[in-house]
């Protein structure tokens, strides 16, 4: 079915040349199908045709990212806010917590783990330094995580930070959900990065147990829509009014006098400034793509798990290649998009591997083969060989 499929898809991306290379860097960067143009062309012609007067055929092509996101989640009418990357939306989530808002004396205390992604990461370790309390509880062993983060939840917690699906390995984290809502009743702010989840590993915010959560993610890994397409989700009826706000979140804010700074509901009080808005357009021509396609979640997912399972297997029938490689303990079933293999070598792979048209990516001791729908049975099996060629020269 695999290669049927990616056969049957190649030509819709030839601008990325899917048939004459092998990207398995799709958990990172997914190669965009030709339609992508088209909607970036869609962007300069209504911009050169309206001038100012685009903005309103700008807004649509905003709504279809939103609708599609929102289908993604399995929450039809969702509050969703739209940013052009993660962070963006991670500063209008902190800004709204109520410890910054109405700071007090103790320290602001943010509970998160060690598998966040660097966006995260690098922003609650800058708040370390500057002595907020950043309770990093470690990933591993997974299987425990969801206690021992819910123990160091308290009413002393001004936030959760943690994701669905790890980046550095790939295990999805199936009690998310449980740790949300035990910070739920304590009345803390709960975040959950799902961007290595939707679009690969089907996700229903009420299956997940994530309806009070705040969630963010974007179109830049397995929904193919490039930069400039992220998003977070607003729990319903959670009105907000962060510091750090945009214009925009004006628009829907009724009555509002001059010098105030009023609101709107929902995730209109998260909304931003003004944006480029060719990524949108890039974005909706590659949702309605994946709709015509009939690439649904589900059918994603199964390529995805058929895909891993064959550079798992292939790995693990070398002897050279299983010597070189520790695999991750969790099962197929609870891996994600990428598999992800821990070797000291990691960055010298992702270099000899580039050499031989083969991009994949490393974070630290681990190497991440992330494949696509495009990508063949065949292409896979080359890559399988190439690295039995190269585990020698590593040894």
């Amino acid at each position: 079915m695999t290669t049927d499929i990616a056969l049957a898809l190649q030509p819709h991306y030839s601008d990325f040349q899917v048939d004459k290379r092998i990207l398995l860097s799709g958990h990172s960067h997914q190669a965009w199908p030709n339609v992508a143009k088209n909607g970036v062309l869609e962007c300069y012609q209504d911009a050169a045709l309206h001038v100012d007067d685009k903005w309103s055929n700008a807004f649509a092509k905003a709504q279809r990212v939103k609708d599609f996101y929102g289908a993604l989640l399995g929450e039809g009418d969702a509050e969703i806010t739209l940013g052009a990357s993660t962070h963006e939306l991670l500063l209008r989530f902190l800004s709204d917590l109520n410890c910054f808002k109405q700071p007090t004396s103790r320290a602001v205390k943010i509970v998160t783990t060690d598998g966040e992604f660097h966006s995260m990461r690098r922003q609650l370790n800058r708040f370390k330094q500057l002595n907020m309390h950043i309770e990093v509880v470690p990933v591993a062993p997974s299987e425990t995580l969801a206690q021992r983060l819910i123990d160091k939840i308290d009413a002393q917690t001004d936030a959760v930070m943690i994701s669905a699906v790890f980046y550095g390995t790939s295990e999805i984290f199936r009690d998310v959900g449980t740790v949300a809502q035990h910070a739920h009743t304590l009345n803390v702010p709960c975040l959950v990065d799902t961007y290595h989840a939707l679009n690969v590993v089907p996700f229903d915010i009420n299956g997940w147990q994530l309806e009070q959560a705040f969630i963010v993610s974007g179109g830049y890994k397995y929904c193919q829509a490039g930069e400039g397409n992220c998003m977070m989700r607003i729990p319903k009826g959670y009105n907000g009014s962060p510091i750090i706000t945009g214009w925009y979140a004006e628009f829907s804010a009724l009555d509002q006098a001059p010098g105030q700074v009023g609101y709107g509901l929902g995730s209109s009080a998260f909304d931003g400034a003004t944006y480029d808005p060719s990524s949108h357009y890039r974005a909706a021509a590659v949702f309605d793509f994946f709709t015509e396609q009939q690439l649904t979640p589900e059918k994603l997912r199964a390529i995805n798990q058929q895909q891993i399972a064959q550079l798992k297997n292939g790995i693990a029938a070398v002897p050279k290649l299983a010597e070189a490689f520790t695999l991750a303990p969790h099962p197929l079933e609870n891996n994600g998009g990428f598999l992800a293999l821990t070797t000291k070598s990691a960055s010298q792979w992702v270099a000899k591997l580039h050499e031989c048209g083969i991009q994949t990516d490393s974070r630290g001791s681990q190497l991440r083969l992330g494949p696509a729908p495009y990508i063949s049975e065949a292409q896979i099996n080359q890559a399988l060989n190439t690295m039995e060629d190269i585990v020698g020269q590593l040894a």
